[in-house]
């Protein structure tokens, strides 16, 4: 009879090995029902349960399953994702019919098993998929230039794939849904921030910061006159003719007070396209 009654709680622990393991795996499955509350596969879930043990001769203690666990495994904050851990623990109460067990132990023992089974969410047919959000990034070319500069910009986000995309400039131009917009003209001088907002079924995420674009004003160009051969007098009426805005300097070795001398030497090449607030020196040797 002792045998027999040990035989029986053995047998009673094999079964609820099975029964835990199917409860863990069916968790796995549906992980995301303990977080959203879904009602039908919790009580699905305890159905199940309450089935294995009553065909298993295994009174249930608690009578109402314990509802799982899981356990974050790859540190993302989220506890139901894929490849986190379900956890299963039950215990059945077994019934003792050996007058000399029951005396040592009492009318019934309680066997505990527990089994773990990873979150397999997004991959069983029915499930929802973990949510992943899209890492938004730009790719800009160039970044830096003088108006009107002509910016190349495409879609370099990583994370989850997008499904739309929302391009803004800065600089108060229409906004663009285009993944990849392409070409983008800055027609007035300033420091820009391009931005780049990438949605999908988890959300919206923008980039922060952006990308910055500086944008320069075109300097005023002049054509540097031939002034080699000219009369030093009349050096500053062909500098001034071709829009300069400076004065004409001498060099230190050439006459004082007398304007009469040839010049021989400009100090900026002629013909070359300067700042027209530049300045040139002039010089009576070659």
């Amino acid at each position: 009879m002792v045998t027999l009654d040990f035989g029986r709680v053995y047998l009673g622990w094999i079964n609820l090995q099975n029964m835990v393991r199917a409860a863990a795996n069916y968790a796995a499955n549906n992980s995301t029902a303990w977080l959203t509350n879904d009602t039908a596969t919790i009580t699905k879930f305890q159905n199940q349960v309450i089935n294995d043990a009553a065909a298993s001769n295994c009174q249930l203690n608690p009578s109402t399953p314990v509802a799982p666990s899981f356990t974050d495994t790859n540190g993302d904050g989220i506890t139901t994702g894929i490849g986190d851990n379900a956890t299963v623990n039950l215990t059945c109460k077994f019934q003792v019919i050996t007058p000399m067990i029951s005396n040592v132990l009492g009318g019934t023992v309680n066997v505990s098993s527990s089994a773990v089974f990873p979150v397999k969410t997004g991959i069983t047919g029915g499930s929802n998929i973990s949510c992943i959000l899209p890492i938004p990034a730009i790719d800009a070319t160039p970044t830096s230039g003088l108006a009107p500069l002509v910016v190349t910009f495409t879609d370099a986000s990583g994370g989850a794939a997008g499904v739309s995309w929302l391009w803004d400039f800065g600089d108060g131009t229409p906004t663009s849904t285009l993944r990849n917009p392409g070409a983008h003209t800055y027609a007035i001088e300033g420091p820009y921030t391009a931005t780049l907002s990438v949605t999908n079924a988890c959300g919206t995420v923008t980039t922060n910061p952006g990308v910055t674009i500086t944008v320069g004003s075109v300097v005023n160009q002049c054509k540097v006159p031939t002034l080699d051969g000219l009369v030093r007098s009349a050096a500053q009426a062909a500098w001034a003719a071709a829009k300069f805005t400076t004065t004409v300097q001498d060099a230190p070795n050439v006459p004082k007070n007398d304007n009469s001398w040839t010049i021989k030497k400009q100090s900026i090449v002629a013909g070359s396209e300067v700042d027209c607030g530049s300045t040139i020196i002039v010089d009576n040797n070659p």
